[in-house]
């Protein structure tokens, strides 16, 4: 019986850190928030739609799953950053550099790439429309 509830509990414990690791930093966050700038940060998953990042320092930054549908982000530093599976339907890329950047499986339909650094980027399997 022991076994079985031990089982359980560790079952829940690792669950539950999977589960926080997947998450946003909300720190990260707030920082992005606060001083439009979050290099390296964990930005995964969280809604940004209608956002304006305009020049946003946001190189290598983790921002997979996230929701950037008509986010302003023109002029952002988005080098190395990993944008597989985003959403960035109509977004303004214009003069953005995604040099480097991972953008596997995103969403690029109606975006604005005039300008942009696209040198070295990756996005096999994505929608450029």
């Amino acid at each position: 019986m022991k076994s079985v509830t031990l089982g359980a509990v560790s079952f829940g414990m690792i669950f539950g850190l999977a589960t926080s690791v997947i998450a946003a930093n909300p720190q990260q966050i707030n920082q992005l928030r606060q001083t439009n700038q979050c290099p390296g940060c964990d930005l995964r998953s969280i809604p940004l739609q209608q956002t304006s990042l305009a020049n946003a320092d946001l190189r290598g930054a983790d921002l997979r799953g996230s929701n950037l549908r008509e986010a302003n982000l023109s002029g952002a530093n988005l080098s190395g950053a990993f944008l597989g599976g985003a959403s960035l339907r109509q977004a303004n890329l214009a003069g953005a550099d995604l040099t480097e950047a991972n953008l596997i499986g995103a969403d690029l339909t109606g975006a604005n790439l005039n300008n942009a650094k696209l040198k070295g980027a990756t996005w096999v399997d994505g929608t450029i429309k």
